[in-house]
């Protein structure tokens, strides 16, 4: 989850991301158990798919930023509405943790 998180709210993959991702499985813990299943499924689909959906024989984790950012954009731009629906539910709970705790990073800082 701390490279979704990551890559969707747009800081570097090795910013420390602690308090933020504590939030999300908090929130991700009180849904109802079938909804904690389907984002579950959704975060084991999320990491295996560049395979299927950009050709990358990797785990999303192990993507380049490039190529992260790029498999990203196909799931908010896809044409199948249950993929997009996924998407902004992962980028819904990135942004709940990140902007709970925003991060300072170096490019943040004035």
């Amino acid at each position: 989850m701390k490279s979704v998180c990551a890559e969707m709210v747009g800081v570097a993959r090795d910013t420390a991301l602690d308090e933020p991702l504590e939030v999300m499985d908090a929130f991700v813990m009180q849904l109802p158990k079938t909804l904690q299943v389907q984002v579950r499924f959704g975060l084991f689909l999320f990491e295996w798919g560049p395979l299927l959906f950009i050709g990358k024989p990797r785990r999303f984790t192990r993507l380049a930023s490039r190529d992260a950012e790029r498999y990203i954009e196909t799931w908010a731009a896809s044409r199948f509405g249950v993929r997009r629906l996924l998407f902004r539910g992962l980028r819904d709970i990135a942004f709940l943790g990140y902007y709970r705790f925003p991060v300072k990073t170096a490019s943040r800082v004035p």
